[in-house]
């Protein structure tokens, strides 16, 4: 059942065994796991089934520090959550999300890398993995390249171990923004509620949380009470709900050891430079590296660091994926042409016309063909991938952009904190501070010069590096990837929650979502998150059928 919170009367008390605030992702995976249970669960969101702007403004902020995107661009208040903001490719007409498992070598504990080791290992979360995947519209739980590769898309023939060619999913956002909320509409004993902002968690005895108090941006206050709560807001939300709930606890819930928000961890797309191939040969040998439709499941090839050479180099996990840029004097006359257009369009002729014309003239065979094509792969059965499939997309390349990701560091000094100013329900805004530190920096540069090795060696191409430490070339500043503020550690002296996400100090609080996460890895959170929301679901659905 849906239900408009703003239509409430105020001071109204829901009761349920079970809330959940947030219906990201991990909320709405956690409630489908719940549905036709013999328990109630009430299942809250700050907005509704469509995007608010008045809702959105909720998500304001400021970041000090390193170069930020503003929240408003990396969070959404409405429900399905960060799903809307997925922007992969999935299909001709569909956007998605990359899909695949944290790395062994993630879960586990390095003397040269502070603050590392989770609680719980990769095998404990291979189950979970599983069973995500079908949530997620995927294909089998399979990350080999011996799985995926075919006769017309093998992997990049390196000389040494060094660099390995692993793969990843790739997934639908509709199941998330579309899909499984209409599902929830229909079952008996799940009660959505939209337009219903969390500002506090109440608690009468100070290890117990009683109830939520909620209000509304028309100015509606309520209460959700119930047995068990589960905070499910995302990395940012989720620490600034716990240091907004001060009663009995002057610091915030779960905050007796200043641990709460802290260790926010963010992912920072890079372009490292350009490959130039050695032969024109190897855009025929790089399709494993395009988003492919194999079996029915998009997937696509990237370049790893082994896990040997992390170990003895101590550097952060780290990928790369290849893209093919056009040659200098197609890419010069597509923006030339564009920029003319422009200004015709505007009835204003450019001083240097006749120059432009002559530029784009240049190209004129590149840009005529590449419309085409572009025209194309527009149709349904014909677009199934992003370039190689198609020969003349081929022919128009000359070299490869080297985008790539490198983890980050936990870091106590990264952190969410309540900022001077406040939000439309008079609520402090989150505050982040944000940095990479040296570690990061020296793993972006040993990374890169590895590349570059291997590459050569290989007879590949050279690697051109114009990313350097000093002069960051940002392919994003930041992917919403907001993790580690509430960190599952066994110790509470050393994290927010424990291995089975529950809040240290509080018998009935709950955490699921990327900010548990102590360290992140190279892989895209959500395949994780959907995981341990299944765990925490399990484990739940014990304590309260008990």
């Amino acid at each position: 059942m849906k239900i408009d919170a703003r239509t409430l009367p105020a001071d109204e008390v829901v009761s349920a065994d079970v809330c959940i605030i947030g219906a990201g992702p991990a909320g709405i995976t956690i409630a489908r796991e719940f549905s036709n249970q013999s328990f109630q669960v009430c299942l809250l969101d700050s907005g509704g089934f469509e995007q608010d702007a008045e809702t959105q403004t909720l998500n304001e902020g400021e970041v000090i520090g390193d170069p930020y995107p503003p929240f408003t661009e990396t969070r959404r208040r409405q429900v399905g959550g960060a799903a809307h903001l997925w922007e992969a490719q999935y299909d001709y007409n569909q956007y998605g999300f990359r899909c695949l498992p944290l790395d062994d070598m993630d879960f586990e504990q390095h003397s040269w890398l502070p603050h590392s080791g989770w609680p719980i290992t990769r095998a404990n979360l291979d189950p979970f993995y599983e069973r995500a995947h079908p949530i997620c519209k995927i294909g089998p739980y399979h990350y080999d390249v011996q799985n995926w590769h075919s006769d017309k898309a093998q992997p990049l023939p390196f000389k040494s171990e060094r660099l390995l060619t692993k793969m990843s999913q790739y997934g639908p956002r509709a199941p998330f923004t579309h899909t499984y909320r209409e599902q929830l509409q229909q079952t008996d004993n799940i009660t959505l509620l939209c337009y219903a902002n969390v500002v506090s968690l109440e608690t009468e005895l100070t290890d117990i949380v009683t109830k939520a108090k909620v209000c509304c941006l028309t100015g509606t206050q309520f209460w959700v009470k119930s047995r068990v709560f589960i905070l499910a807001t995302g990395g940012i939300e989720n620490a600034r709900l716990l240091l907004l709930s001060k009663n009995h606890h002057p610091h915030g819930l779960g905050n007796q050891n200043d641990l709460v928000g802290r260790y926010f961890m963010e992912r920072p797309i890079l372009s490292s430079g350009f490959l130039q191939p050695h032969h024109k040969r190897l855009l025929d040998q790089t399709a494993l590296y395009d988003i492919l439709n194999v079996r029915g499941t998009p997937v696509m090839g990237w370049i790893g660091m082994s896990p040997t050479v992390r170990a003895e180099e101590q550097l952060l996990n780290n990928g790369a994926q290849l893209y093919p840029k056009p040659l200098a004097v197609q890419t010069q006359a597509r923006q030339t042409l564009r920029n003319l257009l422009k200004q015709l369009s505007k009835r204003s002729v450019p001083k240097n016309f006749g120059q432009s014309l002559q530029t784009s003239l240049k190209g004129l065979n590149y840009i005529s063909q590449a419309g085409f094509w572009s025209a194309i792969r527009q149709f349904p059965n014909l677009r199934r991938g992003q370039w190689s499939y198609l020969p003349y997309e081929k022919r128009r390349f000359s070299q490869f952009e080297v985008i790539y990701q490198i983890e980050q560091a936990p870091n106590p000094n990264n952190r969410v904190v309540l900022g001077q100013e406040c939000d439309r329900l008079g609520l402090p805004k989150p505050e982040v501070h944000w940095k990479l530190q040296e570690i990061d920096l020296r793993t972006i540069e040993r990374v890169q010069a590895i590349w570059q090795e291997e590459f050569a060696a290989a007879g590949l191409g050279d690697l051109e590096i114009l990313s350097r430490p000093g002069d960051l070339k940002y392919e994003k500043l930041a992917i919403h990837h907001h993790m580690g503020t509430t960190r599952m550690h066994s110790n509470p002296q050393q994290g927010v929650v424990d291995a089975d996400c529950k809040v240290h100090g509080i018998r009935n609080l709950y955490v699921t979502g990327s900010s548990v996460f102590p360290t992140v890895g190279y892989a895209n959170p959500t395949l994780t998150i959907i995981a341990l929301a299944l765990r925490l679901a399990d484990h739940v659905k014990g304590i309260v059928s008990a």
